[in-house]
């Protein structure tokens, strides 16, 4: 709703730089200014924090709008529902990956301990045409 809300106030008439106080001009050209550089510098992948941050509360607004529309809820508790419908995806993500970790570690703890039984400890190995340094 208030994606939508901010698009829909958007028109011809605030795009005319004129009306536009000096504050306004001079936040957005820092703003474009800071992500040009950041575009133009070896830190550009923070660029996919931005983005990917725009599409995730985009997502949100999404599931906000639907869950308006399909039930009878008020906007608060659609979005807290729509952040809440959201983070199930990575919960199940990190219940997959904690689950799996189990089975892994038992898997890499049994790989070490044959490593360990094959290694002798204090026995110096030499290749078979060892010569020392000094006689």
């Amino acid at each position: 709703m208030m994606f939508s809300t901010v698009f829909s106030m958007v028109g011809i008439s605030t795009l005319d730089l004129g009306t536009w106080s000096a504050g306004a001009l001079l936040g957005y050209g820092l703003l474009a200014g800071s992500i040009a550089a950041l575009a133009l510098s070896s830190q550009r992948w923070l660029l996919w924090y931005l983005f990917g941050g725009m599409v995730y509360w985009v997502a949100v607004e999404v599931i906000q709008s639907l869950l308006l529309h399909w039930f009878v809820l008020s906007e608060w508790h659609s979005y807290v529902a729509a952040m809440g419908i959201s983070w199930l995806p990575l919960g199940a993500w990190v219940l997959y990956r904690a689950l799996r970790y189990d089975d892994l570690s038992q898997s890499v703890q049994q790989q070490r301990e044959l490593e360990a039984a094959r290694y002798i400890e204090h026995t110096p190995v030499y290749d078979a045409d060892y010569q020392p340094r000094f006689y």
